[in-house]
This record gives C-alpha cells, structure tokens and sequence, in this order.
C-alpha cells in the first residue's frame, strides 16, 4: 500500500501519478510491483449447476437406507405369516413413496419439473396398485385425470407455450373432449351421450372463452380489469353449465328443458347484464372526459 510523498494520499496501485496533487510516483529499484495470487486459482462452478446439495444428497442416501430396510422387514414379515403372495401391494408402495422423496429433493426445483415427474410417479403407483391382479380398470380414469390436469396447469408455464395463449386453449380443449369421450367409452362401451351432450356443451364453452379472448386480451391494454375478468369467467361457467344441463335433459328424456341449473342461467344473465351496464358507462364517462379536454 502506497501514499503520496507530498500529499499523503492514498495510491492504487500502479498508479504513476498522484490523483490530488499529480505529484509523480516513483518506486526504488528494489521495490518490484507484485500482484497477488487468487485465493482460488481456478473459477468456482455455478451455485447448483451439477451435482446435488449436501442436505438432499444426505436425504436421498438416508431414503435408500430405509427403504431397503423397510423392503426387507415387509418382505420377511409376509413370509413369515403366510401372506406372501400379497406382498406386492406393500412392497411397491413403500419403492414408489421413496421414489417421490428422491424425486423431490433431486430433480430441479421448478414447477413444471417437479409437477411432471410426480405426475408421473402417481400414475405409476395408481397403474401398479390397480395391476397387481393383472388388470386395468379405475387407475385409467386417474391417471387419465392426472394428466389432463397437467396439460391445463403445466404447460401454460412453459415459456414457449405460454407467448400463444390461443394454442393453449385449443390443446386443453382437445384434451378434456379427449377424455370426456374416454370416460363415455369406459363407462358405457361405446360413445353414447359424447355427440349430443358434451359436444354442444363444448361448443358454448368454446364461444365463451373466444368472447372473453376478444374482450380482455386482445387488446394490448397494459390494465386488465380484474373483475371484470373474474364475473365473465362466472357467467361463462353458468352458462356452460346451463347449456350441460339442457342438452343433458333432452338426451335423457326427449324434451328442451332445465332440470337443476336455473340459477345458474339467471346468474349468468344477470352477470352479463351488469357487465354491459358498467362498459357502457365507462364509454360514456371517457366519451364526456374527451369532449372536455377538447373544449
């Protein structure tokens, strides 16, 4: 550390002048300038970039430790009484809650990650609780539901899905029709009330979010009326609701009639009453305030 001889100021070093009174800085000869080695010589990798944190590599081991133990004290305790050819269900059930422990502390901790691949674990488990006697039957409608609900939550967090909202809604749209007609071929063997009931259903659903696409988004407005958005989603639904209702009774018993969702209607009517209401006044208070200041 240097100071100036006339001054006394502080130097940085390699300085050849003084920064306050540019008096010259000259070092004796036997005094050589020496930088000062790194404490670490070699960049230090990125905070997470490879490996695992020493907390959950510590959880991952004790994981393994105890569902080993756990397998082999499940294991010999069926055998023991008798009861090995049930052991299945057990033993897998305790692989798959490890599983799910592992995967919580392993994989990254992002939404779409760790949603995925607990999707997926849960489906396997449902898929091997529901096959132990060799056969498929309750666990496709969950999992089915499983993954329907990830394609409505999961994917619009995606950054390249989520610039295109409208792809979106026309993916997830796909999807619940999909799994509606699937629930309609398990539960009845053929498509039965699919086409005249959830179709038109649809349909309405289907104009309402286009309605609410025109109306809200797009536009590039930078305030999005919250509530507005809100009763729109309410009416929308109440009217979705209405339309299930109606095409329901007539594919039922033959006649054009609602059985439980009148309320429902005469809320949507209402909600979309009150909506025009408060758009008109607000056209008209900007119509007067614009008037104003051109006066």
């Amino acid at each position: 550390m240097a100071y100036c001889i006339q001054c006394g100021v502080k130097l940085e070093d390699g300085a050849k002048k003084c920064p306050l009174c540019h008096t010259e800085v000259v070092l004796p000869t036997s005094m050589t300038e020496q930088k000062k080695d790194p404490l670490f010589p070699e960049p230090m990798p990125a905070k997470g970039s490879s490996g695992l944190k020493k907390t959950s590599k510590g959880v991952v081991e004790l994981t393994l430790a105890l569902l080993f133990i756990s397998e082999l004290t499940v294991f010999f305790s069926m055998w023991f009484s008798g009861n090995i050819a049930y052991s299945f269900i057990p033993l897998f059930c305790l692989f798959m809650a490890a599983v799910i422990i592992i995967i919580a502390f392993s994989a990254k901790h992002t939404f779409a990650i760790q949603v995925s691949f607990h999707s997926l674990a849960v489906s396997v488990l449902l898929l091997g609780l529901d096959g132990s006697d060799w056969s498929l039957s309750w666990s496709l409608v969950t999992v089915g539901a499983i993954f329907l609900t990830w394609i409505i939550l999961v994917l619009p967090t995606m950054p390249k899905l989520a610039k295109h909202p409208v792809l979106l809604g026309c993916i997830s749209l796909v999807a619940s029709l999909v799994y509606v007609a699937f629930i309609n071929i398990f539960g009845s063997g053929a498509l039965t009330w699919f086409f005249p009931v959830a179709i038109p259903a649809s349909l309405v659903l289907l104009l309402g979010l286009g309605l609410m696409y025109v109306r809200f988004f797009r536009k590039n407005t930078t305030r999005l009326p919250l509530a507005d958005l809100v009763f729109f989603i309410l009416a929308v639904i109440s009217l979705t609701m209405s339309a299930l209702d109606l095409f329901s009774t007539h594919y039922l018993l033959g006649i054009w009639g609602l059985r439980w969702s009148v309320s429902l209607l005469v809320a949507a009517i209402l909600l979309v009453i009150f909506l025009t209401a408060v758009t008109m006044s607000r056209r008209i208070r900007r119509y007067f305030t614009s008037q104003n200041k051109h006066v």
